[in-house]
């Protein structure tokens, strides 16, 4: 499943599923553009529009391709031996973290349709092996250890999708055919952003807040209660279970929603 998601909003635009045995550099060009055409995007608009990608995306033709459509990029390059064979080359390395993680710019740089930085990086995995990756930036002005630190912000839809299948089950759930099982990506889209609209809506200024979605299902939204409509859908009554440790936030805020 190819997800586009707005990390700042902690929102889902749209998910996709593919063959099992599709790569994800495969993927990229047609996700890129159904971004475009989900939120209308010029020319001009698409250079104020930052990729971060991950290393499974990015191919020297998938970056040149981003590149020549004019976004800005935050890549982390395919090719790990490349990686290996410029890291070697560096001795100036900048600590990241202490004895684990370092990072240097490149002397050898890669070359697309504008201008770009090839910045090295260095760590030891859970083993103690030493591993190599570069990243490939378009930012030219910003110290490099500030753009790898901006690369890690890729943890936040990462966290996203983990509660997605803790809270919604997402990979819990299996369709025989394939327009169903995409029906069902879709619809955790929507409850993802309903109820992260939820949070930051309707809950705002509570404890209940800073809620994972796990939580707010499991904890929060089954409350025992019941609401009671007028003919024309306005909120006329709405009662929860007293002795809930969230009911009276709840009754609170919930009305919320129908206003």
């Amino acid at each position: 499943m190819c997800r586009i998601g707005l990390t700042a909003y902690d929102a889902s635009l749209c998910s996709r599923l593919y063959p099992g045995n599709c790569l994800s550099q495969y993927v990229l060009q047609p996700s890129v553009l159904e971004l475009e055409q989900l939120l209308a995007l010029t020319k001009a608009q698409r250079g104020q529009v930052c990729l971060r990608l991950d290393g499974g995306f990015g191919t020297d033709g998938n970056m040149a391709w981003v590149l020549g459509r004019g976004y800005q990029l935050l890549a982390k390059g395919l090719s790990g031996s490349r990686a290996a064979r410029w890291g070697q080359t560096i001795t100036d390395w900048q600590t990241l973290e202490p004895a684990r993680r370092w990072i240097a710019l490149s002397p050898e740089q890669l070359h697309f349709c504008c201008p770009t930085r090839t910045i090295a990086c260095r760590w030891l995995d859970s083993g103690g092996k030493i591993k190599h990756g570069l990243y490939i930036v378009t930012d030219l002005e910003r110290p490099i250890a500030e753009l790898a630190q901006l690369y890690d912000l890729r943890g936040g839809f990462e966290t996203d999708i983990r509660e997605d299948k803790q809270g919604l089950l997402l990979t819990h759930r299996r369709k025989r055919r394939w327009e169903a099982q995409e029906t069902l990506a879709l619809l955790n889209d929507l409850a993802h952003n309903f109820l992260v609209m939820l949070r930051r809506q309707v809950l705002a200024d509570t404890p209940l807040a800073h809620y994972g979605l796990y939580r707010l299902i499991q904890e929060v939204l089954n409350v025992p209660g019941h609401a009671e409509f007028d003919a024309d859908g306005t909120l006329k009554k709405l009662q929860l279970q007293q002795s809930h440790p969230h009911a009276q936030i709840l009754a609170a805020t919930l009305p919320k929603l129908w206003r």
